[in-house]
């Protein structure tokens, strides 16, 4: 039991990439219009959900890189990826589908041997394009072709067809 977090394939874990603090962001539309009265608002729906993710490893004790390496991987092809987080008596939470917006990563104080960083830090900002709810029905019901045609069926969503493995994958991550 030593993952924390799994964006996709990659496992965030207590000793390798190791999750060091999680923000989440989201808004509502709220426009307004002045009128005689004063001010009209209309209530126009939600607007973008994002989370933020702070990782740390130092490879040459804890590894970690090879949790890198499956999201960058992940960040350049855009893949539409589940957030598995650890929850209470560790269980696991899905938090839903999302796509990492933006990756970046740091390395400070490089070993002579390895050419890599001595600590390797950096953020994940994930987009948040689908709910935990339709993508647990498609996996738990009639598969995950079910939960992207309950969750539109849009093309931006057509990679998650192949994320079976991967759910599956990173779910044992938290056993």
């Amino acid at each position: 039991m030593s993952g924390l977090m799994a964006i996709g394939a990659a496992v965030l874990k207590v000793v390798g990439l190791n999750p060091q603090r999680l923000g989440t962001r989201s808004e509502t539309r709220v426009p307004g219009a002045a009128t005689f009265s004063g001010m009209d608002f209309q209530l126009t729906g939600a607007g973008p959900k994002t989370s933020r993710i702070e990782f740390a490893t130092w490879p040459a004790m804890f590894g970690g890189m090879d949790a890198l390496a499956i999201l960058k991987l992940i960040h350049q092809q855009q893949t539409v990826v589940p957030l598995l987080r650890l929850g209470a008596n560790y269980a696991g939470s899905l938090e839903g589908l999302v796509v990492v917006q933006f990756l970046d990563v740091g390395e400070e104080r490089f070993h002579p041997r390895s050419g890599v960083g001595r600590i390797v830090h950096g953020e994940a900002e994930l987009l948040h394009v689908g709910s935990a709810t339709s993508l647990a029905a498609g996996v738990l019901g009639t598969g995950l072709g079910a939960a992207v045609k309950a969750l539109g069926g849009t093309s931006a969503l057509g990679p998650a067809v192949a994320l079976s493995s991967t759910v599956a994958g990173a779910l044992r991550s938290f056993r």
